[in-house]
């Protein structure tokens, strides 16, 4: 097989995230495409855990439909992911004969014809290696030369990661990968019916879980001040840049709230420096008030929300796409913002320039929507396709002849008026969050109240038509179209593939830039397409509705693909849509 998907289940503490993290490295070292998604249960500490990873030899957008070679470690973990890990027929599972938990009750059906084994991994990590807690190195000697992965690349991954610190700890770990291979050798000499055959490109590929790269992005587009509180699933951005932003000549602020954190961003937004903060949905609905202060008083400012599973506290560690309405509509009075939607890890990374790149050009606060299962998931990246945009902007500061007679809020054609920063002489100036004349005075005036509306909304239509925001993937020609946006777009993409290569003429359409709408963009995007689909991860089709409320270049024939969250789009269920779709039009053409 050139495409394999294993999968990986315990309890916390069994060491199956760092098992998965080995493996996608040694992956990418050889030059193989890999992605890992992580899931796990909302404790606090333990808890059920897994890791599904995929590896192939071509590029691949989603974590796969069906699992061909599963590792448990306990069954009754495995039991919680049972409406996440599905296995093909024929897979192989390996699972710990330390597990009292009788054959028959295997949670798996037998007209999927598994091939079990049952492997003594804890035993043999308590009795030979007399580390109990080496069992996942034993399950990863054991799956390396049963699937043909490159043994010597996870050896080097496992010392990159403990061989300075821990030299001892590498070691032992190395010795339980070692008795894993050999009881392979001994006990499974002909291997399994499952075996990647792939090979890698032999040029090394950089992983990156989506947090990271978000926040590496926003390093590159200069950012000098992050304020942020710990939630998930964005406290790996705040993890990432407390740990790199000060080599940077950068900032971290840990804040002792949500409302604290967004506030600290303006404030040194204002001071002059670029600023970000990050959160979920909770703390999303926390900042909304704080973030109409920054599109009232036109401050620049990045905000990143890693959606999840909501209403309320909901399912902290899965993910959903229902916080678009938040997104546009948030906070009180008519606020200008703009609203950015990465779709892979790259794009996470090439997202966060460009909301530094409109954040200081237009003085307007941005959004970036992501989710946990773009934040939390690793993907290898091609170096150079990381740094492909490069838009980088410093802000419009006022000049000596603006100061003086200073007007912070200056009437322009574009909406934008130069910036003082605290220090600059002559550049004094009111500024608060009540509607304003052009010096920053307050005014309780309708009408110039309906001026100053006017001139922040101004900004809108120019960044509607920069370039680069809308996506187009399949037949240009195509009759038919899905549209998706963020995470959505990895099973869309390969769904497209798949059925293109039933003969069906499809595109995939993928916005960036979800508010203000790009519609010149979309409608070149849309041009000859007479059925479209909406495919999305929101009960209430949030996507569908707002592009129904806001733009008016849909086909007339539109319609919607929506469900909950919690499991990421399935490239089968996204497939069924598109033939649904596309036997529907083919009907009404022979009529």
């Amino acid at each position: 097989m050139r495409d394999v998907t294993l999968a990986i289940a315990g309890s916390g503490g069994d060491g199956v995230i760092t098992a998965g993290d080995f493996i996608v490295q040694a992956a990418a070292q050889k030059g193989l495409h890999a992605f890992m998604l992580k899931s796990y249960g909302p404790q606090i500490r333990g808890g059920e855990s897994s890791a599904r990873i995929r590896i192939a030899d071509r590029p691949i957008y989603s974590q796969g439909d069906y699992v061909d070679f599963l590792v448990v470690f306990s069954w009754k973990d495995f039991n919680r992911f049972l409406d996440e890990i599905e296995l093909r027929k024929g897979a192989v599972v390996l699972y710990d004969e330390a597990d009292s938990t009788p054959r028959e009750e295997f949670p798996i059906a037998d007209e999927l014809e598994v091939e079990y084994i049952a492997v003594p991994f804890k035993k043999m990590a308590a009795e030979e290696i007399k580390v109990p807690l080496t069992k996942n190195m034993v399950a990863l000697g054991v799956i390396a030369e049963l699937l043909h992965l490159p043994l010597e690349a996870i050896k080097e991954a496992v010392m990159k990661k403990f061989g300075k610190r821990k030299p001892e700890a590498a070691q032992v770990n190395l010795q339980a990968i070692d008795l894993g291979k050999a009881w392979v050798n001994e006990h499974l000499p002909d291997g399994t019916q499952v075996v990647l055959e792939a090979e890698g490109s032999g040029e090394p590929k950089l992983v990156m879980t989506g947090d990271d790269a978000v926040a590496f992005g926003a390093i590159h587009a200069g950012v000098k001040v992050f304020a942020g509180y710990p939630i998930t699933p964005a406290s790996p951005i705040l993890e990432f840049l407390s740990k790199w932003l000060p080599h940077f000549g950068g900032a971290v602020v840990q804040t002792e709230d949500e409302i604290a954190a967004v506030t600290y961003a303006i404030g040194a937004s204002w001071a002059g420096k670029q600023a970000m903060t990050a959160s979920s949905g909770p703390g999303i609905a926390l900042k909304q008030e704080a973030f109409g202060l920054a599109g009232m008083a036109e401050i620049p400012l990045v905000v990143v929300n890693v959606q999840r599973v909501g209403p309320s506290t909901g399912i902290p560690s899965k993910s959903e796409q229902a916080d678009l309405f938040q997104a546009v509509g948030g906070t009180h009075g008519d606020v200008p913002r703009v609203v950015l939607a990465p779709s892979d890890v790259e794009d996470n990374f090439q997202v966060a320039v460009e909301a530094f790149y409109i954040a200081e050009k237009y003085q307007i606060p941005v959004i970036i929507l992501t989710d946990q299962f773009l934040g939390e998931r690793s993907e290898t990246v091609e170096p150079e396709v990381l740094f492909a945009r490069k838009r980088v902007i410093s802000r419009q500061l006022a000049k000596p002849s603006d100061l003086g007679d200073y007007k912070r809020y200056k009437i322009t054609d574009t909406g934008v008026s130069p910036m003082a920063v605290p220090g600059m002489a002559g550049g004094q100036h009111v500024i608060s969050g009540l509607e304003h004349h052009e010096d920053g005075r307050p005014t309780s005036s309708g009408t110039l109240h309906q001026t100053m509306s006017e001139k922040r909304a101004r900004k809108l239509p120019l960044i509607a038509e920069e370039s680069g925001f809308v996506r187009v993937y399949g037949d240009e020609d195509a009759e038919l179209a899905v549209i998706a946006w963020g995470s959505s777009k990895g099973a869309v993409r390969e769904a497209i593939e798949r059925a293109r290569e039933e003969g069906i003429k499809v595109k995939a359409i993928v916005p960036q830039l979800i508010y203000p709408v790009p519609e010149k963009a979309l409608d070149a995007a849309l041009k000859g397409v007479k059925r479209a689909v909406v495919v999305e991860l929101s009960f209430g089709a949030q996507f569908y509705r707002y592009l129904r409320a806001y733009y008016d270049g849909l086909p007339k024939d539109t319609y919607s693909y929506a469900r909950s969250g919690a499991n990421p789009l399935l490239v089968s269920e996204v497939f069924d849509t598109i033939k649904e779709h596309a036997a529907a039009l083919g009907s009404l053409q022979e009529a």
